[in-house]
C-alpha cells in the first residue's frame, strides 16, 4: 500500500466550500479509480487542510497524484487555495 499526504493552505473564509467541493466532485473520481484504498481530508487549522490518499500499488497513486493535481487545477482555482506541501511513500504500519 503506498500513501500521499499533501497539506494545503486555504482561506479560513473558504475552507469549508473548498471541502464541499471535494466531496461533492473529487470523491466521486476516487472511487471509480482501480487500485484506491481510501481517502481522508482533514481539517488541522482554520487555514490548513491535509489530504491523504492510500492505494494499492506506487503506480496508481501516482496516476491519482496527477488527476487530483488536474482536479485542484480546474475546479479549485477561483478559491485560494495552494499546495503547502506534498510526501508520498510506502505504508510500513497500518492499524484499523
Amino acid at each position: 500500500m503506498f500513501m500521499s499526504i499533501r497539506r494545503y493552505r486555504v482561506d479560513p473564509a473558504q475552507r469549508d466550500e473548498v471541502v464541499t467541493m471535494v466531496d461533492d466532485g473529487w470523491a466521486d473520481h476516487l472511487r471509480n479509480e482501480p487500485g484506491f484504498l481510501s481517502y481522508h481530508l482533514v481539517a488541522t487549522a482554520d487555514n490548513e487542510l491535509v489530504s491523504m490518499t492510500a492505494c494499492q500499488d506506487e503506480e496508481t497513486l501516482e496516476k491519482v497524484i496527477q488527476k487530483s493535481g488536474e482536479w485542484v487545477g480546474t475546479h479549485l482555482s477561483g478559491l485560494n487555495v495552494k499546495l503547502e506541501d506534498s510526501r508520498v511513500g510506502k505504508v510500513v504500519s497500518h492499524l484499523g
